[in-house]
């Protein structure tokens, strides 16, 4: 069968990239677009017709009206954060497979409200995070559940960019969900979660700080209690440059150090890069390109859903609301000025 897919409300400018990633698929179809709210659209619909080939009676501004003329069989979603719950709902209740935009959720409330309409629902939820079709993210994990550097005792993370453009878009909206910490915070927690296979942390405390004529948070640092040590978590909205137009400073990235050595992801020039007990001069690891059907997101999804296999990792949301966790508790930190609180939400 070809996979009938829509791309749905542009808020995010990763939309372009996932509209392309399925034109480019052989067993998949870009039938139509919609875009509700253009005035808030950091990616275009514009464009994606324009790239994609879809005429203006297939672009629509009201999302039901779209489902119910073109009856897809997978939405790609890039609703504002804030958007994320009602968004997945509507879709799920067609029984359509969607796909939302990272960050997975605004709180664990939203989170749960997605998951029980995916319970309710013969579609499909997966959760879209950009890097997961990074070679770097996918070679450090095979890296550590290969036991190169023994068993992690904590794990650093720096993320961030020069500023959500534009200056004056929906990221900088507490409101609407932006700001550094739920963006950038939902990178760090939910694949520092995948590094350790799951494992959480006791407690959580977090600070934020707001910089020119908003209280939305542009820097925010987190800091985790594992049973093995702590383990931070830095955004920012502030860097120099944004680190897809030129190698960042502060590099982005990961540091993780085990019983048995450490790896970085944040060298320039060495993606990763690899010191043990037996190599203490370190040596670099070449991540291989991905292979379909694991190089992107609709590669993976329709792969997914015609072998009838469960997501993983990121692209599972049961995964991450676990993660999800540890934001909540972060933000709840940074409304009490950095208090340690307990891990926030139960499992489910």
């Amino acid at each position: 069968m070809t996979w009938r897919i829509v791309g749905a409300n542009f808020d995010q400018m990763h939309m372009n990239t996932n509209l392309a990633w399925a034109a480019d698929h052989p067993g998949a179809e870009v039938v139509g677009l919609c875009d509700e709210t253009p005035e808030t659209s950091t990616g275009s619909l514009e464009a994606a017709a324009a790239d994609r080939d879809v005429s203006s009676d297939r672009c629509y501004d009201d999302l039901e009206d779209c489902l119910c003329a073109l009856e897809p069989d997978i939405v790609l979603g890039g609703p504002m954060n804030s958007a994320h719950p009602r968004f997945v709902e509507r879709v799920l209740a067609h029984d359509i497979h969607v796909a939302i935009e990272k960050p997975f959720a605004r709180s664990l409330a939203d989170a749960d409200r997605m998951l029980d309409a995916a319970a309710n629902s013969d579609g499909r939820l997966a959760v879209n995070w950009p890097v997961t079709w990074s070679p770097v993210h996918q070679t450090l994990r095979e890296l550590l559940t290969t036991d190169t550097i023994g068993e992690i005792v904590e794990i650093q993370y720096y993320g961030g960019n020069a500023g959500a453009p534009p200056d004056d878009s929906w990221f900088y909206e507490t409101e609407s969900g932006g700001g550094s910490l739920l963006d950038y915070l939902g990178y760090g927690a939910t694949f520092a979660t995948w590094f350790r296979d799951g494992e959480l942390p006791k407690a959580v405390s977090a600070h934020t700080h707001p910089t020119g004529d908003t209280d939305v948070d542009r820097q925010s640092v987190t800091v985790c209690r594992y049973e093995t040590g702590l383990s931070t978590f830095q955004t920012s909205l502030r860097m120099p440059t944004h680190p897809w137009e030129h190698d960042s400073t502060p590099a982005k990235g990961y540091e993780v150090v085990g019983t048995e050595g450490a790896i970085t992801t944040r060298q320039h020039g060495s993606p990763i890069r690899v010191q043990t007990s037996e190599s203490p001069d370190g040596y670099v690891v070449e991540p291989e390109p991905l292979e379909a059907p694991h190089a992107n997101l609709v590669q993976y999804f329709v792969h997914c859903l015609e072998n009838e296999i469960s997501f993983t990792g990121p692209t599972d949301p049961a995964f991450c609301r676990s993660a999800q966790r540890i934001i909540e508790t972060a933000q709840r930190s940074a409304a009490t000025n950095g208090e340690a609180l307990p891990l926030r939400g139960d499992p489910r």
